[in-house]
């Protein structure tokens, strides 16, 4: 057998290994490192792209959800004011409706106390005729007789006997 040594170098069978493995190195390079490295770009361009559009997304979110906040917000004052002018026409209309009213009231008052004038003014006039009659009614009686005080004082007597409650009572 040939004592060969099993660690042994052989000159062409390194140059070969070497030259077989810059071949492969330089075809795996060519046809597989290339191809791949351009999907891996491609990959990470993709990835980069969708994380861009859900950052773009994210920021549109917001600022959507900003603007409706303030829509929010400017509907809560619309709302207020529409209720706080609500309230003012309402209070406005209420003290519209007092106001009226008081002013009605007090023509009626007015009225009533004009009226309590004319017929009090009325009463007093009728009485001034009724006090005159019977002053009349109370000479004349005199007139017709010559009298002394005790005449006198029995004609008065009869006189308002004669008048009567009725004419006193009216």
């Amino acid at each position: 057998m040939p004592t060969e040594s099993v660690f042994s170098i052989n000159g062409w069978q390194l140059l070969f290994t070497l030259c077989n493995l810059l071949l492969n190195y330089f075809i795996l390079k060519k046809f597989l490192y290339k191809p791949i490295k351009k999907m891996l770009e491609s990959r990470k361009k993709e990835v980069e792209d969708t994380y861009a559009r859900a950052d773009e997304a994210e920021q549109k979110a917001v600022a959507m959800r900003e603007q409706y906040e303030e829509k929010l917000a400017s509907a809560k004052q619309d709302a207020d004011e529409i209720v706080r002018s609500a309230t003012r026409r309402a209070q406005l209309r209420s003290e519209t409706m007092l106001s009226e009213a008081r002013d009605t009231a007090a023509g009626m008052i007015a009225r009533a106390d004009e009226q309590i004038r004319s017929e009090r003014k009325k009463a007093v006039n009728e009485l001034k005729n009724e006090i005159a009659d019977i002053a009349l009614q109370a000479a004349g009686a005199v007139l017709e007789q010559d009298m002394d005080d005790e005449s006198h004082r029995r004609l008065i007597d009869d006189f308002i006997e004669s008048v009567g409650d009725d004419q006193w009572q009216k």
